[in-house]
């Protein structure tokens, strides 16, 4: 336990001690106070208990919310990781083509074959791969951009 902070909450001085450091704790009870200022404003001086148990309400209602959207946020970053995992194994998968690919023409090339129709065919092959390979790069840059935007929301 921390030390007491001494706070003042819709004109009621307060004695609070927790985990909190003191700052927090203040932060904490000025948030409070300017709820139940708000409620007090809209609602008319109705007595504190009523102001309180409306700011608190409005308070759990915020809170209630914010779990929704970090549980909608999190399902998002779950299918994001998910996308990630795919493009990544695609990513792998092309990179692996290619090096195949690479290897058979330096094999043919190496051997002296002199099969054109068939060293075309390759070099087709190693196009078509290093175009997969720059379309996967940019989509796996949209899903960094993706991510970072959800871990920073």
């Amino acid at each position: 336990m921390g030390d007491k902070v001494e706070v003042k909450i819709y004109g009621q001085t307060y004695s609070i001690s927790g985990d909190k450091t003191q700052e927090e704790i203040e932060k904490i009870a000025d948030y409070v106070d300017d709820r139940m200022h708000l409620v007090s404003k809209v609602m008319g001086r109705n007595g504190t208990g009523a102001v309180a148990v409306l700011s608190s309400i409005n308070i759990a209602e915020e809170y209630f919310d914010q779990q929704e959207e970090m549980e909608r946020l999190r399902v998002a970053n779950q299918q994001l990781e998910r996308d990630s995992a795919h493009y990544i194994k695609l990513w792998e998968d092309a990179k692996k083509n290619y090096k195949q690919t690479r290897e058979a023409m330096e094999k043919l090339k190496l051997e002296g074959q002199k099969e054109d129709k068939r060293f075309q065919e390759l070099q087709a092959k190693c196009s078509e791969f290093e175009n997969q390979i720059f379309d996967l790069q940019m989509e796996n840059i949209q899903l960094k951009s993706q991510i970072e935007k959800l871990q920073k929301g």
